[in-house]
């Protein structure tokens, strides 16, 4: 494990966890309210702490704790009393709530404890409240190695949900370890359960004596986890992943593009095996070096093993062979021979009508040629100010240059349409516009 300050730790932390969230949860959801489900162990009091810091942070709605006492042993009372002056330190809402008649003696204690705490703290909620539990990547994992051997349905084996009605799983992301270097770092208080030992219990069995075992012979074990349970949880079409922040794929025969603001790794690792001149490879990796580049505004081009390669480009993703020849000199070659006056004379477009453009170039056979769709700004430089527009780009070096030599702006299809949507006031409503991807069907219909 790397060697990073308290502040540094924290941040990365928090960058990995939130673009967890907005994988999993829609805005509204976001900044809805939540109560968090705290026991007073490490887990379930780093969540609450994290959860009063998004707050904080105007990144969340409202949140409260609530607590569950199962009155089964003494030290219940010390957990209770840790969360509720937690909670006024912190200035959290605290709710205490009850078990009577329940014994950790009787047969099948934890599942009987863990239903009644989930269906009581259900019922506490008020509408459109979500319920936070401190699940993460290790109890994921305990509960897919027990239902492994007990269980023949596939989808209870995959792990314990990431979402489940109107419950969350914030740290489904991450691991103990990091939990726990979190709350060593900042400072969170919290009590050991003492029945986490007792090997009667099968979690605690595989906790203690088998996981270190798998643990010390593949230390990547919970990584490879993950990403076999988000694999599996596709396949069988039950991935939450999938269904919050996803993409629109676009195939074509020499790649593919991936549309929307979050891009799953799933998606982009078959696309690449799929495209891929070579098998299976080891790009798990890769991929997530990759994405945190494009959260830090990186656009590539990224390679991959197997010869592929990948570039971003404003809620973009396109994913291709290495050495693919695009109409970058075609392109070029037209628009140096097109006048001045023939480029003032291009058509002008609305924003419905550029959208329907970019509609029939995604439609096309030979899109990707043309991606990430170039449009020239034929207009004053005020509007090109407004539109945010660029002078190179990585793909198209040689109408970048051509652009450079006659002083003409460009963006995006994508770009321009949402900069258009979000400025309409300042912008007219016809804009003369040059899609080069009309020149490509220029000269692909003369070849």
């Amino acid at each position: 494990m790397r060697k990073l300050s308290p502040i540094a730790y924290r941040s990365l932390f928090f960058k990995h966890l939130w673009r967890f969230m907005n994988n999993i949860a829609s805005p509204g959801e976001l900044m809805s309210p939540h109560a968090v489900s705290v026991s007073g162990g490490l887990d379930s009091m780093a969540l609450l702490w994290v959860a009063k810091t998004l707050h904080n942070q105007g990144k969340i709605g409202p949140v409260r704790a609530i607590f569950v006492h199962h009155h089964t042993r003494s030290g219940q009372n010390k957990d209770g009393e840790l969360i509720k002056n937690f909670c006024v330190q912190e200035g959290i809402p605290f709710t205490a709530l009850h078990i009577e008649g329940l014994s950790h003696h009787e047969g099948n204690f934890e599942a009987r404890a863990r239903k009644l705490r989930r269906e009581m703290s259900l019922k506490e909620l008020v509408p459109n409240e979500r319920l936070w539990i401190g699940h993460h990547l290790d109890d994921s994992y305990e509960w897919n190695f027990m239902q492994r051997y007990r269980s023949n349905n596939p989808k209870a084996s995959l792990g314990i949900p990431v979402r489940n009605g109107a419950i969350i799983r914030p740290f489904s992301c991450v691991t103990r370890a990091q939990i726990k270097r979190l709350a060593r770092f900042e400072g969170i208080p919290y009590r050991e359960d003492p029945t986490n030992w007792d090997l009667r219990h099968d979690r605690n069995y595989i906790r203690h004596l088998i996981t270190p075992k798998i643990r010390k012979r593949y230390p990547k074990y919970l990584k490879f986890y993950s990403h076999f349970a988000n694999f599996s949880a596709m396949i069988l079409k039950i991935s939450i992943m999938n269904r919050s922040g996803t993409s629109e794929i676009f195939v074509f025969e020499q790649g593919a593009a991936l549309l929307g603001k979050h891009f799953s790794e799933i998606q982009i690792q078959e696309l690449i095996h799929h495209y891929s001149n070579t098998d299976r490879g080891e790009i798990v990796t890769s991929i997530e070096r990759m994405l945190k580049a494009i959260d830090n505004g990186k656009k590539g081009p990224f390679h991959f093993s197997g010869g592929m390669e990948a570039y971003h480009s404003h809620n973009m993703l396109m994913i291709y062979s290495q050495g693919m020849v695009n109409y970058d000199s075609n392109i070029a070659l037209v628009l140096s021979q097109l006048s001045s006056s023939e480029l003032a004379q291009m058509t002008t477009y609305k924003r419905v009508e550029l959208q329907h453009a970019w509609s029939n170039l995604l439609k096309s056979k030979d899109a990707l040629l043309n991606l990430p769709g170039i449009v020239l700004v034929l207009e004053s430089e005020s509007v090109c100010k407004t539109l945010n527009t660029s002078v190179y780009d990585p793909l198209f070096p040689r109408v970048s240059e051509v652009c450079k030599n006659r002083g003409i702006r460009f963006i995006t299809f994508s770009k321009c349409l949402e900069v258009w949507r979000n400025k309409k006031e300042k912008l007219p409503e016809r804009l003369r516009l040059l899609p080069l991807c009309n020149l490509s069907n220029l000269f692909s219909s003369q070849q």
